[in-house]
C-alpha cells in the first residue's frame, strides 16, 4: 500500500537517488498494479516471474533506440513521460544486457536479481534514471482461480 512506501521513503538510511526513484514509482504505482494484473492474466505468467522496468524520462537517452516514441504519435512527446516495460524476468534480463551492457570490468551482473523469481505474490520492479538503478520486490498480488470445473455444484 502507498502508506507503507511513504513510511519507507522517510527512512534515514535511504539515499536521495533511491528516494527519487521510489517517488517516481509512487506516481505510477496504481497503473503499474493494474498492468501487472492484466499482463499476468493475459499471458499466463506467474507474478513472481514478471519483471517491470520503469524508465524515468531523463533516462530515455540511455536506451537510445530501445525505447521508441509512443505508438501512433509519429514523434517523441514534448514532455517525456516515464516508460514502462513488462515481461518475463529472463526476457527483461536479456533486454537490459543488450540495451545497457554491464562494464566489462564488473565481475558481477548488475541484473542478476532477475534470474531469481521474486518472493511469493510479489513482482520485481526495476526503476532506472540517469543516475542509477533501484531494484525492489513489490506486492502482494493474490491470484484467484475461477475454474468452474473445480467448483462444487450448487
Amino acid at each position: 500500500m502507498r502508506c507503507n512506501l511513504d513510511r519507507y521513503l522517510r527512512e534515514p538510511g535511504i539515499s536521495e537517488g533511491q528516494r527519487r526513484r521510489l517517488q517516481l514509482f509512487q506516481t505510477v504505482e496504481s497503473g503499474v498494479c493494474a498492468k501487472v494484473e492484466r499482463f499476468c492474466t493475459e499471458h499466463g505468467i506467474e507474478v513472481t516471474d514478471l519483471a517491470v522496468l520503469l524508465v524515468a524520462p531523463e533516462a530515455h537517452l540511455l536506451f537510445r533506440n530501445a525505447l521508441l516514441a509512443q505508438p501512433g504519435s509519429g514523434r517523441r512527446p514534448s514532455t517525456p513521460q516515464a516508460s514502462l516495460i513488462l515481461g518475463h524476468r529472463s526476457q527483461l534480463h536479456s533486454f537490459l544486457r543488450r540495451a545497457l551492457p554491464p562494464n566489462e570490468s564488473d565481475a558481477a551482473d548488475p541484473y542478476m536479481d532477475l534470474m531469481t523469481p521474486a518472493p511469493a505474490r510479489c513482482v520485481r520492479i526495476l526503476i532506472i534514471d540517469d543516475d542509477s538503478l533501484t531494484i525492489m520486490s513489490y506486492g502482494t498480488f493474490v491470484t484467484v482461480s475461477m475454474n468452474l470445473a473445480e467448483m462444487p455444484d450448487a
